[in-house]
């Protein structure tokens, strides 16, 4: 009786026993990480009976490392179906690059809607991480971002009103705010500051980046600077933590 697809192992490298010094559930999940990063995305991995047999383990075991694989975003599960090798993962790293530009290095098309756009007093927040005083006029800008048409983040944007006048008129869909604000104003960012949390998505987010409600997400504070030091952007984004890893880069004093 052909087996079915439920039943079958991709054809790689897998341990005939577990260490005995190291617990089976850590193992596992190690192995069945690797399981799913050898195979093409949409792939379907073998079920948690399949798993259980395969390495003598109990049932609940396996399906303990498969939620991990889960939550981690290298697995989907559909329901009746089976448990899938899922889209590839983004990365975030600590650069001063905009969002579009970091697309087109992984060969993604960058794309942003926008939600609200338009001018508004700076509340004590803003002008503090703008630089500016209390009730100043600033540009808040709301966006989805996408790549390849598959919403990654939703972003919210304050930039100074006064030293950009008429922006909010320029911006519009799928635009690339760095390259308005380099081609209207020669500004360009030097450097930027990263601060990373993480939260459960709300109905309001979730609903614009088509993910369930609770969706483990990074938030991720941004102020932008150019060469003199002076505030460019504040920014605060959420990001899909099913799509997105965070990535930061430490050097030695």
């Amino acid at each position: 009786m052909a087996r079915s697809p439920h039943n079958t192992f991709p054809e790689i490298p897998l341990p005939d026993a577990f260490d005995t010094d190291r617990a089976k559930g850590e193992q596992l999940r190690e192995i069945l990480e690797a399981m799913a990063r050898e195979q093409p995305p949409g792939t379907l991995l073998p079920s948690e009976r399949s798993i259980a047999e395969r390495f003598q383990v109990a049932r609940m075991t396996a399906r303990q490392a498969i939620t991990d694989l889960v939550t981690r975003g290298l697995v989907r599960r559909v329901n009746g179906a089976g448990t899938y090798v899922a889209e590839p993962r983004l990365t975030h790293g600590t650069t001063t690059g905009s969002f579009s530009h970091d697309m087109r290095l992984r060969g993604l098309e960058p794309g942003a809607r926008v939600v609200s756009l338009g001018v508004r007093p700076a509340t004590e927040l803003v002008s503090q991480r703008l630089q500016l005083a209390e009730g100043d006029p600033i540009v808040a800008l709301h966006r989805v971002r996408t790549a390849d048409g598959v919403p990654i983040a939703v972003e919210n944007t304050h930039l100074s009103a006064n030293r950009f006048p008429g922006l909010a008129d320029l911006l519009a869909d799928d635009q690339s705010l760095y390259v308005i604000l380099q081609e209207h104003w020669g500004v360009q960012v030097a450097t930027a500051a990263h601060r990373v949390s993480v939260i459960a998505l709300d109905e309001t987010d979730a609903e614009l980046l088509e993910v369930p409600i609770g969706l483990p997400s990074f938030v991720i504070d941004r102020v932008a600077y150019d060469a003199s030091g002076s505030a460019i952007e504040w920014g605060r984004s959420r990001y899909r933590g099913d799509r997105y890893d965070v990535e930061f880069d430490v050097h030695p004093s």
